[in-house]
């Protein structure tokens, strides 16, 4: 039997279609010390079709920096209160809440207490609100692919909704099967995904016992096109809640450092502003017109296909949309079309795995979140970690030009 070969560590995204695709259960999804989640195949149970090889977005090749457009759209929900409980512009509800109208099932990811995400299907507007808000960690989406397939057949309209990866791997999932329903896909302006390890020990060091994470950013103050800042909200026991919008924490400083992302994140395939999804989303940072709107939000949209195109045209009454710059919003979101990041050759990267088992939970929390004073000793580790990244920049530079 020919074992088949799946992503390895450095290049798995943690799409997980491989899982949904093996009939024999062979696949099984473990945790490493990095805090990340990898996939392993049981032997015993391997028959060596090699399907989990052939729709695997990343060993595949996979195709999906193509589409027939990249139309760029400033756009917000309409509805106020719908659009003020989201991230930025409220058009992943608008957009949503259309499907639901026409019978169909929307997909996305749902967080649970105390933090832990995973993508759900969902049938009515009463549920929607799970679905809102940025969640700054890795979503599950294993067992969704093959239940979207599910309603497809069924001639259902299926909004799914998830990163670039996770919309490839459905995509390649769905290549060859035939259905009667309608798909629209939405990936999001991904910053890559984070270890699981900064959640755990966030929770583990708190002076107070987790109930559950409230958000990972509000616009209580305000949506701001520059100067953004995380406000990190978590609840306790006793219903206290805690903001650490001027603290650095594991969670959004983590988040924001990038210095435990799953390595195939630091060199993306899945980027662009030409995709395979109907719709890339994400904030319209940068945006220098509807001045009136900032403070509410601003969402940009990018449609790549004719299918995206004519259901934005429907969805008019409850979503304002205008043509964005283009060059001035791919400036202000260098993820949108930068899959490569340095921070991979960073030695606190390369030694997540014994950092994380090894170090002291303060510790860790100085090292991967500047959990520390401007007068503490620690600051030298900005210094040095800014001079070596300009190190790391220009000889990344070099060997990326020959």
């Amino acid at each position: 039997m020919n074992k088949p070969i799946l992503a390895t560590e450095m290049q798995c995204t943690g799409c997980f279609v491989c899982i949904d695709v093996c009939n024999k259960n062979a696949i099984d999804m473990v945790e490493h010390l990095d805090g990340h989640r990898y996939v392993e195949i049981d032997e015993s149970k391997c028959v060596g079709c090699g399907m989990c090889e052939r729709i695997c977005p990343v060993v595949s090749s996979f195709e999906y920096q193509k589409s027939e457009y990249a139309d760029f759209y400033a756009a917000w929900a309409k509805k106020r209160i719908c659009r003020k409980a989201s991230a930025s512009g409220g058009v992943f509800y608008a957009m949503a809440s259309s499907v639901i109208e026409q019978g169909g099932v929307v997909f996305g990811a749902k967080i649970e207490s105390p933090c832990y995400v995973h993508h759900q299907a969902i049938e009515t507007k009463e549920d929607l609100s799970c679905l809102q808000g940025s969640k700054y960690t890795h979503s599950n989406a294993s067992g969704n692919y093959r239940l979207a397939l599910k309603y497809l057949k069924e001639g259902r309209m299926v909004f799914f909704s998830g990163t670039g990866c996770q919309i490839a791997g459905l995509l390649s999932f769905l290549k060859d099967r035939t259905y009667k329903g309608n798909l629209v896909t939405v990936d999001l302006i991904c910053g890559g995904i984070p270890s699981r390890v900064l959640i755990d020990k966030f929770i583990s060091q708190a002076p107070y016992k987790v109930k559950r994470v409230l958000s990972f950013r509000t616009k209580e103050t305000g949506w701001k096109p520059r100067g953004f800042r995380y406000n990190l909200k978590v609840e306790d026991e006793n219903g206290e809640i805690y903001d650490y919008a001027n603290k650095n924490n594991l969670i959004t400083t983590g988040f924001s450092l990038e210095l435990t992302n799953r390595y195939s994140c630091y060199d993306c395939a899945f980027v662009g502003k030409n995709r395979k999804s109907d719709f890339t989303i994400g904030d319209y940072w940068g945006c220098n017109k509807y001045k009136e709107e900032h403070f509410d939000g601003i969402s940009l949209i990018i449609a790549h296909t004719d299918k995206a195109r004519q259901f934005l045209s429907l969805l008019e009454d409850s979503l304002f949309y205008d043509k964005a710059d283009m060059n001035l919003a791919i400036s202000h979101n260098h993820r949108l079309v930068t899959g490569h990041a340095i921070q991979q050759y960073f030695l606190e990267r390369k030694l997540l795995a014994f950092f994380s088992s090894h170090l002291s939970d303060s510790t860790f929390s100085k090292v991967y979140a500047y959990t520390f004073s401007n007068k503490s000793p620690w600051v030298l580790l900005k210094v040095i970690r800014k001079i070596s990244g300009i190190g790391i920049k220009i000889i990344d530079k070099i060997v990326h030009k020959q």
